[in-house]
Parts: C-alpha cells; sequence; structure tokens
C-alpha cells in the first residue's frame, strides 16, 4: 500500500482541532509568506468550524482504527468536496515531500517502513 493509501485511510480518524483563532493566526502568516497554506485547513465540520492539521497526518494500517469519529452520537463523515480537498493537499504535500521539502511533522518514512512489519 502506497503512502497515499496509508494517508486516504487517515481520514477514517482524523482528529478535528477546535482552537480555530490560534490556527487562523498560523494560516495567516503561512499565506503572508508562502503565498498558500494547503498543511492546515479551517472548515465547518458537524455544524462546527473546526481545524484539520493536515501537517500531523501519519500513515496507518485500517486493523489500527476501532471506531468512527462520533459527536453527539452521530458518526461524522467528511462531504465529498471537503475529503477531495484534503487529498489534493496531501498529494501537494507529498510531492513537496518527494522533492526534498518535508511538510509533515512526523517521520513518515520510518512510519511506512515499520507498518510494512506489522501488516
Amino acid at each position: 500500500m502506497g503512502i497515499l493509501d496509508q494517508l486516504i485511510l487517515l481520514l477514517k480518524m482524523m482528529v478535528f482541532y477546535s482552537k480555530v483563532s490560534k490556527y487562523e493566526k498560523i494560516i495567516e502568516n503561512k499565506i503572508r509568506k508562502y503565498g498558500r497554506c494547503k498543511t492546515i485547513l479551517i472548515r465547518k465540520i458537524a455544524n462546527k468550524k473546526s481545524v484539520i492539521l493536515l501537517q500531523n497526518a501519519f500513515p496507518i494500517l485500517e486493523k489500527y482504527i476501532s471506531h468512527p469519529h462520533v459527536v453527539n452520537g452521530k458518526v461524522i463523515k467528511l462531504i465529498p468536496s471537503l475529503k477531495k480537498e484534503i487529498l489534493n493537499n496531501f498529494k501537494f504535500m507529498i510531492s513537496m515531500k518527494k522533492s526534498g521539502k518535508n511538510l509533515f511533522f512526523v517521520d513518515i518514512d520510518k512510519i511506512l517502513e515499520k507498518l510494512k512489519y506489522n501488516k
């Protein structure tokens, strides 16, 4: 399974943060510095403004996902347009990593190597 496939599995267990104002400032700084920000998204999820930290993404095997993300007793699913945006940003981040600029906070290569032996 490739890194993108592993990151797609992450969508099933992604954690959404509520410290929106903190990350709005970080996003503004990145946009000022780089002209865009593809590592942090702020979107409405379950009728609440939430932060999606793509920079904290990591590969995982599906067998380690024990349950879906639930809010107020309801399973949270991403709308197709948000899922597409996240995957496009992942692809961008992976291409940057391949060209030598790592935008991820974790050592994805090391995690993937360990996952090969835990299938």
